[in-house]
């Protein structure tokens, strides 16, 4: 255990920040395996369109929340919607 204040300090911060962290990249990969999981079930456009939606919001705010970098954001973007349009390109 630290025993100078400051120190004590950037034990609670860290503490703070990494359960603040937790909480965004959790609800991220929350709304990610949401997606994958109605595009295993066959779903409608309209319902994989809001899946889709959701993931992304949560991908953006934990980049504003500085929890990834943008470059991964865009990555795992990307990634989500090739597999969204490799499923409904057929039916546009």
């Amino acid at each position: 255990m630290p025993i100078i204040e400051s120190a004590k300090k950037r034990v609670r911060v860290t503490a703070r920040q990494t359960e603040e962290n937790r909480h965004w990249k959790n609800n991220m990969k929350s709304a990610i395996k949401e997606f994958k999981t109605v595009m295993a079930e066959e779903p409608e456009q309209e319902e994989a369109q809001q899946a889709l939606d959701q993931a992304f919001k949560m991908i953006d705010k934990a980049t504003r929340h500085n929890i990834i970098h943008e470059n991964n954001a865009a990555r795992k973007k990307s990634r989500l919607h090739r597999k969204f349009n490799q499923k409904f390109a057929d039916q546009e």
